[in-house]
């Protein structure tokens, strides 16, 4: 083990995420740096990267009362996790994904995220049973995730002047949900099901059915017939190379509805998190709560693991692009997957001083 740079770890949480006590920085710290030594979230692969002097039983102990912590201050850590994060981006512009995972049908997770470089950057997150509607959040779908959004919006730091909101249809259907995004002074773009209409001062239209292959279409009036007539604006997206058109809404009269495309980068960082990573969806935790605090660890490593590969691109020591048929650049590999090789390769054994930095990749501009 690293003890040196274990330190750094430890030191750059505590100065960070202030409402984290000593037992907290020194769990989260180590059990973060055990998992991506072991490439993974099973408590004895964990236990036996980190088991510093004593057995590898008495590590996994650990770990387990960590998990079981009911003290831990998951919504106050979720304000200074996100001020840490955004703080640590380049640029006034945020863009939020909002979506669901289940993990082996036991557990749903709905997470609210940043997205940033193809990836997305979790920041705050609700477990409950999944596939049980006797247990679904009291509050509801719309109010669960305005809660979260509440919990990102007191960490965004002064400098970040617009705010967008992503949303898939199954969420972003929801009259409720625009709602609270522009009460909250943010834009949204959400996708909305295939039977969604407008209605304009030149009649009523159904957005999906106002585009063929390689078209798009913009209309402004009101959205949500039936269920509060909302002022919006919509957009309808069909791209070449896709099966159906998206139909979005949107408070925003200067998106195109590209800007959709990067909700898929939260599916790039659940599938991160569980095969193409830490192996999230192989864990045996069955408890919502537990499951909270278990993302606490995967997700601090996760994001400092796409920091990393963000330096070794800017440290000249990422893949080469690979050139498309179509004359555009690619990675060959992802960040995620640079960074797991630059912890390996530089930052284990230089102990480099830490920093969260999040470099944009200039190769593609």
């Amino acid at each position: 083990m690293n003890y040196d740079l274990l330190y750094q770890w430890k030191n750059e949480l505590a100065s960070n995420v202030r409402c984290l006590n000593t037992w907290q920085v020194e769990n989260v710290g180590l059990f973060g740096y055990g998992v991506m030594m072991a490439g993974s979230c099973q408590q004895q692969s964990v236990a036996r990267q980190v088991s510093c002097g004593e057995q590898v039983e008495s590590t996994a102990r650990r770990w387990r009362r960590f998990l079981d912590n009911k003290s831990f201050p998951l919504e106050t850590f979720f304000g200074e996790w996100t001020e840490y994060v955004v703080a640590s981006l380049a640029g006034s512009e945020i863009t939020l994904l909002v979506d669901e995972t289940k993990i082996a049908d036991h557990v749903a997770v709905m997470v609210v995220g940043v997205a940033w470089e193809g990836r997305c950057l979790p920041l705050a997150w609700r477990g409950y049973q999944a596939n049980n509607a006797a247990d679904y959040p009291a509050e509801g779908q719309v109010g669960m995730i305005k809660k979260l959004l509440e919990q990102v919006k007191v960490g965004i730091p002064a400098h970040i002047e617009r705010v967008l909101v992503l949303a898939d249809r199954g969420i972003g259907t929801s009259p409720d949900l625009c709602r609270v995004v522009d009460q909250l002074g943010w834009n949204y773009l959400f996708r909305v099901t295939c039977q969604s209409k407008i209605v304009t001062e030149t009649g009523e239209y159904t957005i999906a059915q106002q585009v063929r292959p390689g078209q798009i279409w913009q209309a402004s009036g009101r959205v949500f017939k039936q269920r509060g007539r909302i002022p919006a604006h919509a957009r309808a997206v069909w791209s070449d190379g896709y099966d159906q058109p998206w139909a979005l809404v949107t408070n925003d009269p200067d998106l195109t509805g590209y800007e959709y495309a990067r909700r898929n980068w939260q599916e790039q960082g659940f599938r991160d998190l569980k095969s193409g990573g830490w192996h999230w969806g192989d864990t045996h935790i069955r408890l919502p709560d537990h499951m909270e605090r278990l993302l606490v660890i995967l997700v601090i490593a996760y994001v400092w693991t796409i920091a990393w590969g963000s330096q070794a691109v800017a440290a000249h020591r990422a893949q080469p692009l690979q050139r498309r048929p179509d004359d555009t650049l690619r990675r060959s590999w992802s960040l995620f997957r640079e960074g797991l090789r630059y912890f390996v390769e530089f930052i284990l054994r230089y102990a480099a001083r830490l920093h969260l930095l999040f470099i944009p990749d200039h190769r593609f501009t």
